[in-house]
């Protein structure tokens, strides 16, 4: 199967329907899913492998598996899926990585592959991360490889949430990288991308 995108430590290739067994052990862990309304049982996490595929079908991207290229181990997924955002549909970078595993940086790597391969790929000019205000690790994440937050009520699920996301750099214009420079904070409730 081909890879999606390589970095220094991961590939990230099209979740399978056999990836089941290894994602629910992360989807399924009351721990790491805590800020979800409930863990994933086998079937939720059988329609979730479902929906990313149609996406690939019906988009060309979607949340695809994380593997450790030095050991092939499956450590999670990450990726964009399209998502209702003020009236229109932008992709959303998603990422869930193995509790035991995280820490390490591997949803900050594969968070800015996937960002990097949207902008490289697509016509979307826009790409986001929506997160739980209260979910700390998924923030820093974000945080890391997008631009700009903004808290919002998303209409997704009609809670209050943090809106992280970058805009395409122009032709030429290198993309500052994420770590080093500080987060632009919009809380005046301006549209995304203005």
């Amino acid at each position: 199967m081909a890879d999606i995108r390589e970095t220094e430590r991961l590939r990230l290739r099209q979740l399978q329907p056999g990836d089941a067994d290894a994602l629910l052990e992360i989807l399924g862990d009351p721990v790491a899913m805590r800020h979800y309304p409930a863990p994933f049982d086998r079937a939720k996490v059988e329609s979730w492998i479902a929906w990313a595929r149609e996406s690939y079908a019906r988009n060309g991207f979607g949340l695809w598996a994380v593997i450790r290229r030095s050991d092939g181990r499956f450590l999670g997924d990450c990726g964009p899926m399209l998502q209702p955002l003020e009236g229109r549909l932008v992709p959303e970078i998603g990422y869930h990585i193995a509790r035991t595993e995280q820490g390490r940086g591997y949803a900050t790597e594969a968070a800015q592959a996937c960002l990097d391969w949207v902008f490289s790929n697509t016509k979307y000019d826009v790409v986001c991360s929506l997160v739980s205000p209260d979910n700390a690790p998924s923030r820093a994440v974000a945080a890391k490889v997008h631009r700009a937050m903004r808290e919002f009520s998303w209409e997704g699920n009609g809670r209050w949430m943090c809106l992280y996301w970058s805009d395409r750099p122009a032709p030429g214009v290198e993309r500052p990288g994420g770590i080093d420079e500080p987060i632009r904070s919009d809380r005046d409730g301006k549209p995304l991308g203005a």
